[in-house]
């Protein structure tokens, strides 16, 4: 039942001039090696944080620096912001920088109010929602994944009644052959012949009681059901 090689395989490591390995995986940086994030609020090539928002949130601006870690690599692309200047976005979402962030690897800013993802360099789907008190995995709805007890590393035994009112997190199959992992994200073929994200070898799950983003309901259910801080 098992994928094979690809799911036995440890998470690959994406190494580049314009990428830093950090405590989530592989992402994107800019000329300083500071991480980069893009804002769910933006539109597609056109970014709405200005004023304030980019003060806390620098755009990555078109110069000599970037054009050289960024100006011949695929999906990357430069747009005009509000004011007349040049931002690079990554697949039509526009790069930013956190002003917290003091050195390569920090992702301080991964997750904040939810809408601030990590410009991953990998195919992982998996995010980082902070709530202000404590930063955990979500999905790509944000909303909250769970690991279970009675798993086994890289093994689910939650089907049936279980997968009812857990939901596994599902992995986009049409493009397995390609997929890019990195940092502890995994994946693992469920019975059904479905594909489940793991992290540090366990599966991820949702909850089906969370009913909002980064409601985290599920955790110590039974004391076998756990969020996951990172």
């Amino acid at each position: 039942m098992l994928v094979g090689t690809l799911l036995a395989l440890p998470a690959l490591a994406i190494a580049a001039d314009n990428t830093v390995n950090t405590a989530a995986g592989e992402v994107f940086v800019d000329p300083n090696g500071r991480s980069l994030y893009t804002f769910s609020k933006d539109k597609k090539d056109r970014s709405i944080c200005n004023d304030g928002c980019a003060a806390k949130w620098p755009p990555l601006p078109v110069n000599p620096a970037t054009e050289m870690l960024y100006g011949s690599q695929s999906g990357f692309s430069v747009i005009r912001r509000d004011d007349g200047s040049k931002q690079w976005a990554y697949q039509g979402a526009p790069l930013y920088r956190w002003f917290k962030d003091m050195k390569t690897g920090d992702i301080e800013g991964a997750g904040i109010k939810g809408v601030w993802p990590l410009a991953r360099a990998d195919d992982v789907t998996v995010r980082l929602y902070n709530d202000d008190n404590r930063r955990y995995l979500v999905d790509d709805n944000n909303f909250t994944l769970y690991t279970f007890d009675n798993d086994e590393k890289g093994i689910s035994n939650c089907y049936g009644n279980c997968a009812a009112y857990w939901p596994p997190a599902l992995v986009d199959t049409q493009n397995m052959a390609s997929l890019t992992l990195s940092g502890d994200f995994g994946v693992t073929e469920r019975k059904d012949g479905n594909v489940q994200w793991t992290y540090k070898g366990m599966p991820l799950y949702r909850w089906i009681k969370d009913t909002a983003p980064g409601q985290t309901t599920g955790d110590g259910v039974k004391d076998i059901w756990h969020m996951v801080p990172l």
